[in-house]
């Protein structure tokens, strides 16, 4: 069975991302850290903190507001058109209705959620994270005295397909107007035992507002079950293992778990019917015959019934969080899944692999390799699916194939495969050291 009709993936895909980053500040009158580079300043507080009053909390929440309104002012008068807001979702009362039919479909495109009309900085609460109930810090990343670090998330607007080079452009500028600025990092100094100090890259594709269908979505899954592990060698290593926000699919996952609490109840009597005819035209048997955990669980994916089934899969396998690739968004605003945090249906599904950067030609690197995912998932007829999927196991599987030589299946232009090369998995590593704070130097 083919997709059903429409137009390329090239004309209808839209997307955005999710840049994280944190940014060192001093409190007034404290002399800046030598460690950071020399174009670059901790900035001050323009006022004494000590003297606001209250607790960690309402400090911490002070300076996000301040700081990100500033951040967001310089990137606007840089080009970039950039509102700060407190929260990086939808708020309820910016959704629309859900009897609309815009809003079932969610629209991530035609700007129904106001949210994503133009690029915003929010606070990054994950981060460096403050106990409002107890008013004190609850992740508070190590600093010397008189200074203090800040986590923010750069939410880009949303951009049709066509625009991927005036978003290169776009991006350059974010990226620079950063590093010249602020002495940013992308994580900061040692882990906390109870949260993670480092930043990550989030992709988000849509389909003009429409909603995606279901052989896609499995289309997509499968595709990655077979190489997010190779894939990840694009990425810093410690993402591997980043399982609370991005559990790998073979890894983190209730699927990969066999956490039968969470997953449809049909998982050990698949049976047969139209979604294995549909399988057997679209997934080579190298592929739909391969077992993890002596399962079958790509057709684990093929046998569900609705996308509500997929989240239960792939959900993250403690709170059925959002794992690497997130399909959360395809369900109703008002789904009451127990891993759906937000009150919103972007339509989107979310590549949540790549580690904290600014470095805009690996981000936008990243960006074109999922674009190319989504766009062989998407646009292919069963046959031609079911050969790429037949080349791309065979790849995989190979013990002297790379990751490299993925990308190339891929379809990746050889121009973006040596970005990679320029960025490797020792120097990302080394970006995102936890045991010290690494300041980006500018662009």
């Amino acid at each position: 069975m083919d997709p059903p009709s429409r137009a390329k993936f090239s004309d209808v895909g839209t997307f955005g991302f999710e840049l994280e980053f944190l940014v060192y500040l001093s409190e007034s009158n404290t002399k800046t850290r030598e460690a950071i580079p020399s174009d670059q300043q901790a900035l001050q507080e323009p006022y004494d903190s000590l003297n606001i009053g209250g607790g960690d909390h309402e400090l911490h929440v002070k300076r996000l507001h301040h700081f990100g309104a500033e951040i967001a002012a310089k990137l606007t008068e840089a080009g970039i058109a950039t509102a700060y807001k407190e929260k990086g979702h939808p708020k309820v009362d910016d959704a629309p209705k859900l009897n609309q039919e815009d809003a079932r479909l969610g629209s991530f495109d035609e700007f129904c959620y106001s949210s994503y009309k133009k690029c915003t900085i929010v606070p990054e609460e994950t981060m460096i994270w403050t106990d409002p109930n107890k008013n004190r810090m609850a992740v508070r990343p190590e600093t010397e005295k008189g200074h203090f670090w800040l986590g923010f998330e750069f939410v880009s607007k949303v951009y049709q397909y066509r625009d991927l080079h005036s978003m290169k452009l776009q991006l350059e500028t974010v990226c620079k107007e950063l590093r010249a600025n602020y002495s940013v990092s992308i994580n900061a100094g040692k882990d906390s035992m109870h949260g993670s100090s480092r930043c990550s890259v989030h992709v988000h594709w849509g389909v003009s507002g429409k909603e995606y269908s279901l052989l896609s979505v499995k289309r997509i899954l499968t595709l990655m079950w077979v190489t997010e592990d190779t894939l990840m060698g694009l990425h810093a290593t410690w993402r591997r293992d980043a399982k609370k926000y991005s559990a790998l699919l073979q890894q983190g996952t209730n699927m990969a778990a066999d956490k039968v609490s969470n997953l449809p109840g049909w998982i050990d009597n698949l049976g047969k019917g139209d979604w294995s005819d549909e399988m057997e035209q679209n997934i080579p048997a190298r592929v739909r015959d391969s077992l993890h955990e002596n399962k079958p669980k790509v057709q684990w994916i093929w046998r569900a019934g609705t996308i509500d089934d997929l989240v239960m899969l792939v959900g993250e396998v403690n709170k059925s969080r959002r794992a690497s690739v997130a399909i959360t968004e395809l369900l109703p605003a008002d789904s009451d899944f127990t891993g759906k945090v937000r009150r919103s249906q972007l339509n989107t599904i979310e590549f949540r692999h790549m580690q904290g950067s600014l470095n805009p030609a690996l981000v936008s690197a990243w960006i074109e390799v999922t674009a190319s995912i989504m766009r062989r998932c998407i646009d292919m007829s069963a046959q031609d699916f079911t050969s790429f999927m037949e080349d791309i196991s065979a790849c995989v599987s190979n013990k002297n194939s790379s990751v490299q030589d993925l990308l190339d299946q891929l379809g990746i232009a050889p121009e973006i495969r040596s970005i990679f090369r320029s960025f490797d998995q020792k120097y990302l590593d080394k970006e995102a050291d936890s045991r010290s704070s690494v300041f980006l130097p500018g662009l």
